[in-house]
């Protein structure tokens, strides 16, 4: 549900990275891009923060239209799995009420004690890309990190 609400909402933002730094005044914030299955681009913001005990991570992450306004917010966690990461995340439409909720995950080569900081160094390198999946919608992610 949170996916055909949010992609009614959100059919101009293929470049809501772009514009989420110029929104920001210029300064370079963490993005994430995302493609349905259907070819919808939608994009935003994130933060994380890792347990240093446990290797979990949790963090927020927004959802901008064409214009680099936010139109959802939410949060998200991780953990290691063996062939990478998976998480969970939910979030609050702008202007609507309820909650959605989805799963993701991330496929890399990584040792299995390797830290989330671990993907982002990767991610320098080159990109990390992995799958959503919201309800009945699902489709592909992609992060890029930067020194």
């Amino acid at each position: 549900m949170l996916a055909a609400c949010l992609i009614l909402a959100l059919a101009h933002a293929a470049h809501a990275g772009e514009q989420a730094s110029n929104a920001l005044g210029g300064r370079r914030v963490n993005t994430w891009a995302a493609r349905s299955s259907t070819g919808l681009m939608l994009g935003g913001t994130w933060t994380a923060t890792e347990d240093e005990k446990t290797g979990a991570v949790t963090g927020r992450w927004t959802l901008l239209d064409g214009q680099g306004r936010t139109v959802a917010t939410g949060a998200w966690s991780a953990a290691k799995s063996p062939s990478g990461w998976t998480g969970n995340w939910r979030a609050a439409a702008a202007g609507r009420s309820g909650e959605y909720s989805g799963t993701w995950s991330a496929r890399v080569d990584l040792q299995p004690n390797a830290k989330f900081a671990d993907l982002f160094a990767q991610a320098i390198q080159t990109a990390v890309s992995g799958t959503w999946r919201a309800g009945g919608q699902s489709g592909a992610w992609t992060i890029q990190a930067f020194d």
